[in-house]
């Protein structure tokens, strides 16, 4: 008996929801036109890339994910697993691998394709890669201009995958076009013409020459990494990609969102494309590494497209600017070691996950405690997880005195669904004042900065959007 396919069985997308227009960023009125996503000033490649694995493990149990690969060149920290924090806040088994892909735009193809063996090899029941990548340019430069901020998870199996591997390949090229030395807050770049041509589109060539041709009347659709869309023509004529087969829908609503950026039109094409279907993943960084894949049936989530069409304008320069730290501070900011790491250990299920606890009198409370609020019983609670409920908006304030980009800042109690009442602050609100009784859903953020390095709770956003 032959051995289940094994490939893609579901994803999700994560594209940062605010949106700064380049005429904005250019000094310029109006918000219509070209814009790049932005993440704003509670969000990282880490906040990120959460939202985009708990829309990909929907419907999966947690503890059937044997391997998480998590890549990304933002991550904050030079020495920290970026993987195993996620895994924490995901409440993945402590049982699963958690394995990093660093410092190559790449990476996420790389780590689809060592997924990809894991699962196959059977060391793996099932296998969550997730690409992710908040890259800053310099004020006033290319990389400004064109970068982008998003994040995409794909879970890999054999439950009946959308998409399977069929082909790989890979190109090394050794090129200083592109880089981000250690403590270097901006990505910095080479003469563009040089950097497209020899860092991008010679090695994309050389590697897309090595996958196998498509038969006759076999549909092949690209989902590239690219600089610009000229660059991204430049590829689609040198590979022969017929006119609307090498996807470009992310240049002018999003940008170029780094590592992120192929596997995100990646999770396009598995929307768009029909059974029997090529897809060509090709993502170049000191060379371009490929994977094809052939589609097995038509997929039925829409959550590339949802995410996409999720933008809020950012209105002004002076909210940019301030979202993502540029203007200087009259006094450098603290370097410590900040929050206790023994009370981080202490706390960090409720912080990370969300975690409270539930009496067997039935009261639930957040945070955890000794004592029953309710029947006064001591040391008689199981562990509960809420990030994955709903809740309601019970009382709140306007915080304006919270360094924020937009103030004031929303904080407010909210009752969870069967759960306990939490006090969070309120996010995406998209300038309206919150309304008592109003739904709420919980997302992972980033709350501030001390010790300079990020401290991450939740936060509580309307639920009437897509996760």
């Amino acid at each position: 008996m032959s051995a289940p396919a094994t490939g893609i069985v579901s994803w999700g997308c994560h594209i940062a929801r605010h949106r700064l227009p380049l005429a904005v960023l250019a000094g310029k009125a109006g918000g219509h036109g070209p814009a790049r996503s932005l993440a704003w000033a509670d969000e990282d490649a880490i906040t990120l890339a959460v939202d985009a694995a708990r829309q990909a493990l929907a419907g999966h149990a947690r503890e059937d994910i044997g391997l998480l690969v998590f890549a990304s060149t933002t991550h904050a920290f030079e020495e920290k697993q970026g993987a195993a924090l996620i895994a924490a806040v995901l409440g993945l088994s402590p049982a699963t691998r958690t394995i990093d892909v660093a410092h190559s735009l790449r990476g996420a193809v790389q780590a689809l394709q060592l997924a990809d063996e894991a699962v196959r090899a059977g060391s793996a029941g099932k296998a969550l890669v997730i690409a992710s990548d908040c890259r800053m340019g310099a004020p006033g430069s290319t990389l400004e201009r064109a970068g982008g901020d998003g994040a995409v998870a794909f879970v890999l199996g054999s439950d009946n995958p959308v998409a399977t591997i069929i082909a790989q390949a890979a190109h090394s090229e050794e090129i200083v076009d592109t880089w981000r030395r250690s403590g270097d807050r901006f990505v910095h770049g080479w003469e563009e013409r040089f950097t497209s041509q020899y860092g991008f589109l010679e090695p994309s060539v050389a590697a897309a020459a090595r996958l196998p041709d498509a038969a006759d009347g076999t549909r092949r659709l690209w989902a590239t990494s690219a600089p610009d869309k000229r660059a991204a023509g430049n590829l689609a004529r040198a590979v022969g990609a017929g006119r609307g087969d090498l996807l470009t829908p992310l240049f002018d609503t999003a940008g170029f969102c780094g590592v992120a950026h192929a596997p995100l039109l990646l999770a396009a094409a598995l929307e768009q494309a029909q059974a029997g279907d090529q897809l060509a993943l090709l993502a170049h960084g000191d060379g371009a590494d490929a994977l094809l894949f052939a589609m097995r049936r038509k997929a039925t989530t829409t959550a590339f497209a949802d995410s996409l069409a999720d933008g809020l304008p950012v209105s002004s320069q002076a909210a940019y600017r301030k979202a993502r730290g540029l203007d200087a501070g009259e006094y450098p900011p603290l370097d410590d070691q900040g929050i206790s790491a023994t009370v981080h250990y202490r706390e960090r299920a409720e912080d990370l996950r969300l975690q409270g606890q539930r009496c067997q009198c039935g009261e639930a409370q957040f945070p955890k405690g000794r004592v029953c609020i309710r029947c006064g019983t001591k040391d008689a609670f199981a562990p509960e997880d809420f990030a994955e409920k709903h809740g309601r908006l019970v009382t709140y304030t306007l915080d304006a005195f919270f360094p924020a980009p937009n103030p004031p800042t929303a904080v407010g109690i909210v009752e969870v669904d069967g759960g306990p009442r939490i006090y969070l602050q309120l996010a995406e609100l998209d300038g309206a004042e919150p309304q008592l009784g109003m739904e709420l859903r919980f997302v992972f953020r980033k709350i501030h900065d001390v010790g300079r390095r990020p401290n991450y709770f939740w936060k509580a956003v309307p639920a009437g959007r897509p996760a």
